[in-house]
């Protein structure tokens, strides 16, 4: 089992709608994908036609001691979401200390899930470190967009062990099209070879609650994510 994670390099990127399209691609590949939502917002479900902020979720499961594996939805045969479910401000700080305190917690979890599926995706958040540190994952995604914002991050954000892979692009625009051309040229070992347009399409598809595979599979914005999908299995292939 491959496991990747997405964070983006700030709020609003487009991380999980990135993600669930990327799972929905893995799987319409023929890949067996379980998606795991880090973020108390709870949103990347609704994605996949799941209650806003549902009580149970694998959060709240670990701290009332309850298996964390039956909180996960299945979707359809092979592609499965495992919610974060509801917790309150001192439930949230007191299991983001748990995981700081526990750094194999989820690479125990990640190796009992081995023969179940190919693939576990993690949508991380922005500012809990125990919980965007505890998955140990193969490829680590940022997302960026091509953006002022974003590149004044980017220079004090880079990291090597991280993947850029730059979301909602907009080739009619100069300043994306420099922006984009600087950071493939400057992080050329670092940045995904496919960038993934701004399209209608995505916002439309989680409003139909679906990922946008599903719901707009001939849309610019599907193609591009099944580029992205096969790119990855690419390197999960030399990884192995």
């Amino acid at each position: 089992m491959i496991a990747i994670s997405l964070r983006g390099i700030r709020g609003g990127v487009g991380t999980s709608s990135t993600l669930a399209a990327l799972a929905y691609a893995l799987h319409a590949l023929g890949q067996r994908v379980l998606v795991v939502d880090m973020c108390p917002e709870n949103t990347l479900g609704l994605h996949f036609n799941l209650d806003l902020a549902p009580r149970d979720g694998w959060a709240r499961a670990t701290l009332d001691q309850q298996p964390w594996q039956q909180q996960a939805w299945t979707v359809t045969p092979g592609l499965c979401v495992l919610p974060y479910g509801q917790l309150e401000g001192a439930e949230l700080t007191r299991l983001d200390a748990m995981l700081l305190d526990s750094p194999q917690l989820w690479s125990k979890r990640q190796a009992s899930l081995d023969q179940a599926f190919d693939w576990v995706l993690f949508d991380l958040p922005q500012r809990l470190p125990g919980h965007a540190g505890n998955p140990q994952c193969a490829f680590s995604f940022t997302v960026l967009n091509a953006d002022a914002a974003c590149h004044v991050l980017l220079q004090t954000q880079a990291r090597q062990d991280t993947v850029f892979v730059v979301n909602r692009y907009d080739a009619g625009s100069q300043l994306q099209r420099d922006l984009a051309l600087i950071w493939h040229h400057r992080y050329a070992a670092s940045v995904v070879p496919i960038n993934l347009h701004a399209d209608e399409a995505m916002g439309e598809a989680l409003a139909s609650r679906e990922p946008v595979g599903r719901y707009a599979p001939g849309s610019l914005i599907a193609q591009d994510i099944i580029s992205l999908a096969s790119w990855c299995l690419l390197r999960g292939r030399r990884q192995a």
